[in-house]
């Protein structure tokens, strides 16, 4: 099934759309609900994580960790696909 899903992706040009879904979701599974709710926009494109947060006290906390959240979603994800996560 896997297989067949991939070549749907890739014939649709779907494959940056999934991968973007995907590394959303984990991102709001990992954060949880409170973390999640004050992320304003969330962007995912060629290996950056882009995240808007509603406060600057967020922004500085997440700077703190970002790198262990990186490690986090390339776990679940079970690739080094996110190579660096930009705050704004």
């Amino acid at each position: 099934m896997d297989y067949f899903m991939e070549r749907f992706f890739k014939r649709y040009e779907l494959t940056e759309t999934a991968s973007e879904m995907r590394v959303e979701r984990i991102y709001r599974a990992l954060v949880g609900d409170t973390i999640s709710r004050l992320t304003l926009k969330i962007s995912y494109k060629k290996g950056t994580l882009r995240l808007r947060l509603a406060s600057a006290a967020l922004r500085q906390e997440i700077t703190f960790r970002k790198e262990r959240l990186r490690q986090a979603i390339n776990d679940q994800l079970g690739s080094e696909e996110v190579k660096k996560i930009v705050l704004q």
